[in-house]
């Protein structure tokens, strides 16, 4: 393969990223559920937790990994077991916000200086549940570990074979973490945005309905998965 310069290798990473930062999975509905709640900072958050798997996944497949035969990761039957495991972690994960939102623990109503309702966000009492989040989403997600072990092998070749394995390792990562922050963060906080104009019972529905979907999402995988 012709070398590529590093601009051309930028645009190419940005759009073959594009097919798995863009693409909706349990990270993204975990994101709208935190986003909704904390804004901004839960997409920087769970951005974090993602990096924190897929940095040495990068790593391992940059350094020699891709040499071993990798059929065996991708095969039907193994990503069937991670989509099982990752499906119950969802739906887990989606039973738990429900009773929180249940209990009233995510939101506390107050009267304001008018006599008027308005909402109040509760301190959390675990601050790193998006970031924990981000790493189980991702490591329990089998599209994420079939696209690196697929799409982002060929990535890899492109970057080791231009730049050498550690400035093709920088560039890499560098190009293609930036959209998974980018992303994140912008979500988290537009449906924050669109929370913070919305009365309490509104908002109370809008979690409920958004637990409920990701709940459901994940008895699809198991599902699925169980066939």
């Amino acid at each position: 393969m012709p070398s590529m310069n590093m601009l051309e290798f930028a645009g190419e990473v940005i759009l073959v990223s594009l097919s798995g930062v863009l693409s909706p999975g349990p990270l993204f509905f975990a994101n709208l559920i935190y986003g909704s709640k904390e804004g901004f900072r839960s997409g920087i958050k769970i951005a974090f937790g993602h990096t924190i798997v897929e940095l040495p996944l990068i790593i391992l497949l940059v350094i020699g990994v891709s040499q071993i035969p990798y059929s065996g990761f991708t095969s039907i039957g193994n990503l069937k077991i991670i989509g099982l495991i990752g499906g119950i972690a969802i739906v887990a994960f989606s039973i738990l916000q429900i009773k929180d939102i249940i209990k009233g623990k995510d939101v506390a109503i107050t009267l304001n200086s008018n006599g008027k309702k308005e909402i109040q966000k509760v301190i959390y009492n675990n601050r790193n549940r998006p970031v924990i989040s981000g790493i189980i989403f991702s490591a329990l997600n089998p599209f994420f570990l079939a696209w690196w072990l697929t799409v982002g092998l060929k990535l890899i070749s492109d970057s080791v074979s231009s730049f050498g394995v550690l400035s093709g390792t920088v560039s890499l990562f560098s190009f293609h973490i930036w959209m998974d922050y980018a992303w994140l963060t912008l979500i988290s906080c537009l449906i924050f945005k669109g929370i913070s104009i919305l009365k309490s019972k509104y908002y109370k529905m809008l979690l409920l309905t958004l637990s409920t979907m990701f709940g459901f999402y994940g008895l699809y995988w198991i599902i699925i998965n169980l066939r």
